[in-house]
């Protein structure tokens, strides 16, 4: 039997991560992204990732930028807005449910604009405006297993690691799957040509 990995032994280290300001712009990051899928067009994907790391005026990582967040970030803020749109309004009068179908219309125009628009239109949120928050739950000396209760119990694709105070590294689903083959292939007969 093979002695267990740990998280350091897995993770990717946090300097192959472009991170950037809380303050900046959306376009900021597609400039950054731009550069990296040039990059990999080129080849040069020694150091790929998709997400960017954000980070608050004392450089600490508060957040990331995932595809996923990127496109959450193109939906305007009022179609966010918790449903008010009720079965109870329906049953009041009708005017009530006439300015609530109005308000629901405005908050949804956004549906019938042309990609272009809507991209030109919300381009210029700021990072803060559309990041998801990260809180680091893992430390380098835990055990594989529990980075991957941490990534489904959290429902998160990339969990930070940490050493003391300082992050160190990212596990991610690449990661685990990369190890469940290596680790799986040789019990279910599968090899890998090199």
């Amino acid at each position: 039997m093979s002695e267990e990995k740990k998280v350091k032994d897995i993770m990717n280290p946090i300097e192959e991560y472009d991170t950037v300001d809380i303050g900046a712009q959306l376009c900021d990051v597609i400039a950054i992204l731009k550069r990296n899928h040039e990059k990999l067009k080129s080849g040069d994907i020694s150091s790929y990732h998709k997400t960017i790391f954000v980070t608050d005026a004392s450089n600490k990582i508060v957040g990331k930028l995932s595809m996923y967040d990127l496109v959450r970030g193109m939906v305007p803020e009022s179609a966010k807005k918790a449903e008010e749109f009720s079965v109870r309004a329906l049953s009041s009068r009708a005017l009530e449910v006439a300015d609530q179908v109005g308000e629901f219309q405005e908050r949804f125009k956004w549906l019938h604009s042309t990609f272009f628009e809507l991209v030109k239109q919300e381009a210029h949120k700021t990072v803060k405006d559309i990041m998801s928050r990260v809180e680091p739950q893992l430390k380098e000396d835990d055990p594989v297993n529990l980075a991957i209760y941490i990534l489904f119990k959290n429902d998160v694709r990339q969990q930070l690691v940490q050493r003391g105070d300082k992050i160190v590294g990212v596990v991610n689903l690449i990661i685990l799957v990369n190890e469940f083959l290596e680790v799986a292939s040789p019990e279910c007969y599968v090899q890998w040509e090199s």
